[in-house]
């Protein structure tokens, strides 16, 4: 009865309708698979030949292998579904690695190739998102909002906290030839950054050269020197293809800076209210206050007085306000003239003053 007793007297013989250790895979129904994944040490050879297989980077671990000195990556590829909506959480995997790398090519991944490097973040491009059908863009919305992607193209307002009005005129300075490189080195990083993240805009693509410079000084902090020498490309002709690339970029954040400050003095409805006024002063003349003064003046002179009405020219006060010659003639026509008359002449005092200036009397010396 127990299990013990029943294998020692179990008789071995083969067994009859067993099922088959090895199945044709014609016959076998196909797994419900969500992704398939590939994991193996860095190097420039394998990384393209997965990523022309359509994996995507997930991973890449910081610490180099003991043996082989590689750095250990993961990449995924999601297998398509009918509804859409199950394929949105790869983009912002990739989009998370993506913001990892770029912030740690400074650091742990300093010393790799600026190629290699530059596939890492190729690599890490979102690409266009799987087809959604109506019923799951909410959902599919949702699922962008909490992965945390990139936004979009960058605006004028993210601009200011990112370069100042000084950055980017050095940036332009740079760009006509008007300074050494060494002036813009601070700024490299940040437009690195902007770059590799998509910031700049789907449309805006640089070289691969320029792209590998602007990965190996603006990421990994490598000097012209030690890009040269992985580049195999003489020093001039590096620092050209730098600054052709800086006056890209900088001819780029400047139209955006224009483009913002447009959209503030025509658009909007401070463009509405400008325009409004503008017709109701569409009958104004063109011309100062002193000037349309002066103008009436002489219009005034020329203006013939002898319409007005007899009774306001008979009267005094209203006509010694008219401005002009004919006003002052008026004036003087209207103004009566008065004689003048002398004073009289008082008897007594004529005769007082007639006795005072008679002659002195002498004085008995002879003196007056």
């Amino acid at each position: 009865g127990t299990p013990t007793r029943r294998i020692l007297t179990e008789k071995i013989a083969p067994r009859k309708q067993l099922p088959p250790l090895l199945v044709p895979l014609t016959e076998t129904p196909a797994p419900r698979l969500d992704w398939i994944g590939t994991s193996y040490g860095l190097t420039a050879p394998l990384h393209r030949f997965w990523r022309r297989a359509g994996m995507r980077l997930l991973y890449l671990r910081q610490t180099q292998n003991d043996l082989t000195g590689e750095h250990s990556c993961i990449m995924v590829r999601a297998l398509p579904r009918r509804t859409g909506y199950d394929d949105a959480w790869l983009p912002a995997f990739v989009a998370d690695a993506r913001r990892r790398i770029v912030a740690l090519l400074g650091g742990s991944f300093r010393h790799v190739d600026v190629r290699t490097a530059l596939a890492l973040l190729d690599g890490c491009e979102g690409g266009a998102s799987p087809a959604v059908p109506a019923e799951n863009e909410g959902a599919h919305a949702a699922i962008e909002k909490r992965s945390g992607t990139d936004t979009g193209a960058l605006v004028a307002e993210e601009l200011r906290y990112v370069l100042t009005p000084h950055d980017l005129k050095r940036l332009e300075l740079y760009g006509r030839n008007l300074c050494d490189h060494h002036l813009v080195t601070d700024l490299v990083s940040s437009l690195a950054r902007l770059y590799f993240r998509g910031r700049f805009g789907a449309d805006f693509r640089l070289s691969s050269i320029q792209g590998a410079l602007l990965c190996g000084i603006g990421l990994q902090f490598k000097s012209v020197d030690e890009l040269t020498k992985e580049l195999g490309l003489p020093g001039n002709q590096v620092l050209a293809m730098f600054n052709k690339a800086v006056r890209k970029m900088s001819a780029y954040l400047r139209r955006l800076v224009e483009a913002e400050e447009e959209s503030k003095l025509l658009g909007g409805e401070a463009r509405e209210k400008a325009e409004k006024d503008v017709e109701k002063m569409g009958d104004v003349a063109r011309q100062t206050l002193v000037e349309d003064t002066k103008e009436a003046a002489a219009e005034g002179n020329k203006s013939d007085t002898n319409t007005l009405d007899e009774n306001l020219l008979n009267d005094k006060e209203i006509v010694q306000h008219i401005i002009g010659e004919k006003g002052k003639h008026l004036e003087k026509e209207t103004t009566p003239v008065r004689k003048k008359t002398a004073p009289a002449k008082d008897k007594s005092h004529s005769k007082a003053k007639g006795k005072k200036s008679g002659k002195k009397r002498k004085n008995p010396k002879g003196s007056e």
